[in-house]
């Protein structure tokens, strides 16, 4: 898990996700004019989700600050 020590690069990461919150809406924009607003909806969700499992199983399960991926999954899973 990666912890940010500075207050700044927290505040600068808090802004980019930020403008992340409507990523989905704009990228269907994007995307095929024929493209039923659904099917880009799924395809998005299950490629974030993907990407989000990916992502926390190799760089989450990194650093030696706080638990890691695995440890979090499996305590969130006991009812805690």
């Amino acid at each position: 898990m990666f912890v940010l020590q500075s207050y700044p690069a927290a505040v600068i990461f808090c802004v980019i996700t930020m403008f992340c919150w409507g990523s989905w809406a704009n990228t269907q924009k994007l995307a095929r004019k024929g493209w039923r607003f659904e099917l880009f909806y799924w395809d998005y969700t299950i490629g974030v989700l993907l990407l989000t499992l990916i992502l926390g199983l190799t760089l989450g399960s990194s650093g030696t600050a706080g638990r890691n991926f695995q440890r979090r999954q499996y305590s969130a899973g006991r009812g805690h």
